[in-house]
């Protein structure tokens, strides 16, 4: 409230000098500190006055010489919607003074019944209110700008008349024209997925029961076109005397979220059901070279050991032939553990450490296999990087050994500002790969190039030989 030392800037449009006069006087006596009135005897000279000084307060009569009426306030508050206006107004006007409150003037005071008393509160009043009105019109815009600027839904449920009232999210999320869109709960609820709607009500109930001041859930929400989109609502419960009489809140689209979080699952359950064939693939491997070679080798040994001991005169050239079984048998041992054990690639280097790889496979005498990797920057990558990497050629070179039927196969490894590159290339029978299914190799390369986000490529036709191209960010 403006108290008695509070300057105020006072604007009267009056074109009866004695009415004036009056006002003047009644303004005087309220003891207020005005610190400048402006006079003005028509609409038009008072416009300039508002212009310039931005009065705190407009006294208006509605009968002036240039304007007559209620126009003559919406003319004005048109021009100074921001400032209060309190009517001043003769006997013949007070049903049109009535009128103007409708419209937005803060009071009205009839000519030759007000006094300084009531002059006074009419002038502190009107400014007060016109502050609050103000302030909560500022609040309305930030409020619906707000709301523009967010992607949500925003609903207002009326829970005595069980009305809702909906946003323009209804229509820019869920498709449902203005016209279509129903204010009814039952218009609302209908929407809800089948199979969702009795949890999502049944929650509702709960916390209004329980006195919760809040209420969330995901559940999938019809569309417009017939679809269903997974939302995250949230609803805040409004209350008078502990009693639930609304709630308003907003609905997220989650839609995109929801995919992207069971592109993610199914990918996991991808890398992890490869994995366990991989390791069910590597222990057959391993069986069947330990039984099917390095047993063979072992038992071979051991029956010229056996020899040995029973057999005298031969007993030499028996050790000789059970100590070159038993040396095949370790060699074979080196190599099944240099194809299982990771190199130390912090010791010899990445492209080292995949020469080391191809001399040590079993490589067939027709296929030359050839390295590119001069980029100075491949030896700064991560020891986990490079053991990715490692793996990758391995495996792909283990395809093209075992279907490819190629000559030539070349590996080249580089980096640029962002990412790692790797292109293994053959010139073997190819394949169509819309046609052929991955298999478990191209399975485990797909798995560990996902696990670095990265991107795989498969450029192969058939009797055109086949291109890996790998990318994956630093």
């Amino acid at each position: 409230m403006i108290n008695s030392t509070h300057l105020l800037h006072i604007l009267i449009i009056e074109d009866s000098p004695s009415d004036f006069y009056l006002f003047n006087e009644f303004l005087r006596l309220t003891q207020l500190q005005v610190q400048t009135l402006h006079h003005a005897n028509s609409l038009a000279e008072a416009i300039p006055i508002v212009d310039e000084y931005q009065p705190d307060l407009i006294f208006l009569d509605l009968t002036l010489p240039d304007s007559e009426g209620i126009e003559t306030f919406k003319q004005l508050h048109q021009r100074a919607s921001h400032i209060g206006i309190i009517v001043l107004s003769g006997l013949d006007d007070k049903q049109i003074a009535l009128q103007t409150i409708a419209e937005g003037a803060q009071d009205y005071l009839m000519k030759g019944e007000y006094d300084e008393k009531l002059l006074s509160k009419a002038i502190q009043y009107s400014i007060e209110r016109k502050k609050i009105l103000q302030a909560v019109v500022e609040n309305y815009e930030r409020f619906n700008t707000l709301i523009k600027a967010t992607n949500d839904t925003i609903w207002e449920w009326n829970l005595n008349n069980q009305q809702i009232t909906w946003n323009e999210g209804i229509t820019t999320t869920f498709g449902y024209p203005a016209s279509k869109v129903k204010p009814t709960t039952s218009w609302h609820h209908k929407n809800i997925h089948p199979d969702d709607r009795e949890r999502v009500l049944d929650r509702i109930a709960r916390c209004l029961s329980d006195g919760l001041d809040q209420w969330e859930d995901e559940y999938r929400y019809l569309t417009a076109d017939g679809q269903y989109k997974f939302v995250y609502d949230r609803g805040y419960i409004l209350r008078r005397d502990q009693k639930p009489y609304g709630m308003i809140g907003a609905m997220l689209d989650i839609t995109e979220r929801k995919r992207k979080q069971e592109e993610q699952i199914e990918t996991q359950k991808l890398i992890t059901r490869i994995t366990i064939q991989t390791q069910e693939q590597e222990r057959r491997e391993i069986g069947l070279e330990l039984h099917d070679n390095i047993n063979q080798i072992l038992a071979t040994a051991k029956l010229c050991v056996d020899m040995a001991i029973n057999e005298d005169d031969i007993s030499k050239e028996l050790l000789y032939k059970s100590y070159d079984s038993i040396s095949r048998a370790i060699n074979e041992i080196r190599s099944l553990s240099k194809n299982l054990v990771p190199p130390s690639l912090g010791d010899i280097g990445l492209k080292e450490a995949l020469l080391e790889m191809i001399e040590n496979m079993t490589v067939s005498p027709g296929l030359r296999i050839k390295i590119k990797a001069n980029d100075p920057h491949v030896e700064s990558l991560s020891n986990n990087k490079k053991l990715i990497i490692y793996r990758i050629v391995q495996e792909q070179v283990n395809n093209i050994v075992k279907h490819a039927r190629a000559s030539l196969a070349e590996i080249e490894l580089k980096t640029d500002q962002h990412s790692t590159h790797l292109v293994i290339k053959d010139n073997g029978i190819g394949f169509e790969p819309r046609k052929k299914g991955k298999g478990i190799g191209l399975h485990n390369i797909l798995s560990r190039v996902e696990m670095q986000n990265g991107n795989m490529e498969i450029i192969s036709s058939p009797g055109a030989g086949c291109t890996l191209k790998i990318v994956m960010p630093l």
